[in-house]
């Protein structure tokens, strides 16, 4: 089954006082500000640039119970450069669930007239990021990033699933990118495309690989 995916295009400018409007966001956790480039992010599922924008706006939290296990490849491994390779994760909190108990990551219910009135806030504020894409985001959303031996980045993805299959022309470029590389795992919980007091964002593991 091949999801929809898509890519962002051009730049997405994110000012202070364009963060700091998200009532959601953790006091303290502000991130670098400024040009946000999110020109080549690919999108798996329903989620956002803007989700996205005000994530990379935060410094990712350290958390034991959101720190991510990669399952397959095995990054001890080098992996072959003639075929892409599945990446595929879960977190390590998953593990210690009772069986039967269903991860819940999305946000409860949000009453019409509290959503109308937050709606009503962002549009009359000057501040507001100009384009917001697609229907807001709810739920758990995961952004991959792999940055090759000079920390230039060399594919990123933001996404819902806890797998992805880089496409021919992706991989190649891993390939051919200075090794080693580095994939980096940064998940959080969104509601209306902010992310929840208690959502993160939440840095999941630094793993390093090598494609030879």
């Amino acid at each position: 089954m091949n999801p929809h995916r898509r890519r962002a295009a051009g730049l997405l400018l994110l000012s202070l006082s364009s963060c700091s409007s998200n009532a959601s966001a953790p006091t303290g956790q502000q991130g670098p500000v400024g040009e946000q480039d999110i020109g080549d992010v690919i999108y798996v599922g329903g989620v956002t640039d803007e989700a996205l924008v005000r994530l990379l706006a935060l410094t990712p939290k350290s958390d034991a119970r959101h720190a991510v296990i990669v399952d397959s490849p095995d990054l001890t491994a080098p992996l072959a450069k003639d075929s892409a390779a599945m990446f595929q994760f879960h977190l390590a909190d998953q593990q210690t669930r009772a069986p039967g108990h269903r991860v819940r990551p999305t946000a409860p219910p949000v009453s019409i007239w509290v959503r109308s009135f937050r709606e009503l806030v962002q549009f009359s504020s000057p501040e507001r990021i100009a384009h917001a894409h697609g229907t807001p985001y709810n739920g758990l959303a995961y952004y991959l990033e792999i940055t090759d031996a000079d920390s230039k980045p060399r594919l990123q993805v933001f996404t819902t699933a806890t797998s992805f299959t880089p496409e021919a022309v992706d991989w190649q470029n891993l390939v051919q990118a200075p090794q080693p590389l580095s994939l980096e795992i940064t998940s959080a919980i969104f509601e209306d495309n902010s992310i929840r007091a208690d959502g993160g964002p939440y840095l999941g593991g630094v793993f390093p690989f090598r494609i030879e």
